[in-house]
């Protein structure tokens, strides 16, 4: 019976496509990240360890942004070349990403080991203190994605990256929201079944998070990007 479809133009075959690349992307994600994987297996999780770990942290910036590049495209275009546009993203804007994540992962790290200091010292102050803390270390992260998402898939200043993230994440409230969550959902996941699958469900999570910030990324083009 004709359907109208042509061989591997059905729902099943986008589905698996789509399960083919992102399987891929997700492989090329911890290629990248070796180093970093290397240190999380063989060192103990330790805060007196976080020179290391911000060090070997430092290739992440790059994967995570060829990661947003390579399913930005997927889900504009619908079809990628896995291989070719990971690491076509990887290296497009290798300087920028770094410029944009190195600071992130200073602040990162610093409210990591305040928050870690703060809960170990027992009372009422350093528990208010760990707790506001917190909030600025979620407010970071949640500024970081949209970061990320901006950096990977428009060509903008770096200060003009920042200053569109922290303006998304207040004014698309349900995008940022959509992002926590989907954030919540994998942290809780590394901690029931283990910190490294993050690595194997990155390709996921970074389809998740593009698909929920989709509205952002149409209003950016619509309005900060020169029509031609």
């Amino acid at each position: 019976m004709d359907n109208g479809k042509e061989f591997g133009q059905g729902i099943f075959s986008d589905v698996t496509n789509h399960i083919y690349w992102l399987l891929l992307l997700t492989i090329y994600f911890v290629l990248t990240n070796v180093v970093f994987l290397f240190f999380l297996v063989t060192l103990i999780p330790s805060i007196s360890n976080i020179i290391i770990y911000f060090l070997a942290l430092i290739p992440t910036g790059p994967s995570i942004s060829a990661l947003c590049y390579s399913i930005g495209k997927l889900i504009r275009e619908k079809e990628i070349s896995p291989t070719k546009d990971f690491f076509y993203g990887y290296k497009l804007n290798f300087i920028d990403t770094l410029k944009c994540w190195l600071p992130l992962l200073l602040v990162i790290s610093v409210l990591v080991i305040d928050l870690k200091y703060f809960n170990v010292q027992d009372s009422v102050s350093n528990q208010i203190l760990g707790g506001l803390l917190l909030v600025v270390l979620i407010l970071t992260l949640t500024v970081s994605l949209y970061v990320f998402l901006i950096n990977a898939n428009f060509n903008f200043r770096i200060r003009d990256i920042y200053r569109l993230s922290v303006f998304y994440c207040f004014t698309k409230v349900k995008a940022t929201i959509g992002n926590i969550g989907i954030v919540i959902m994998t942290v809780f996941v590394m901690y029931v079944i283990s910190d490294f699958i993050i690595l194997f469900l990155a390709g996921i999570v970074c389809y998740a998070l593009m698909m929920n910030s989709k509205q952002v990324m149409e209003d950016i083009e619509l309005n900060f990007i020169k029509k031609t």
